[in-house]
């Protein structure tokens, strides 16, 4: 679980986010809801106490989400959730052929 805490408009906000939460986000996102997707990881995440002042920010007056707040929001969760994960290099392929090998 990482503890991520954000400042927003003037207020820091503490998220709880386990591996468990992430990938229910990237599945949701996967099905085409970013936005539901994103909204979702925000007020699951955020310390319960915090909830009420996070809607605020995140939600309009009919409780729909801000979609371009949400997805700032979550792109910075997303950057702490990768850190301290292995570098991925896809490696380059061989273009020689056997006969060039032993030519």
């Amino acid at each position: 679980m990482k503890v991520i805490v954000l400042a927003i408009a003037a207020a820091e906000f503490t998220f709880k986010v386990s591996n468990a939460d992430y990938n229910k986000f990237v599945d949701t996102m996967a099905a085409g809801k970013p936005t539901q997707a994103g909204f979702n990881l925000l007020t699951k995440t955020v310390a319960q106490e915090q909830r009420a002042s996070l809607l605020e920010v995140i939600a309009d007056e009919e409780r729909q989400p801000k979609a371009l707040v949400v997805m700032n929001l979550v792109g910075e969760i997303s950057e702490e959730m990768g850190d301290g994960l292995p570098d991925v290099v896809k490696l380059q392929k061989s273009t020689a052929t056997s006969a060039d090998e032993t030519a």
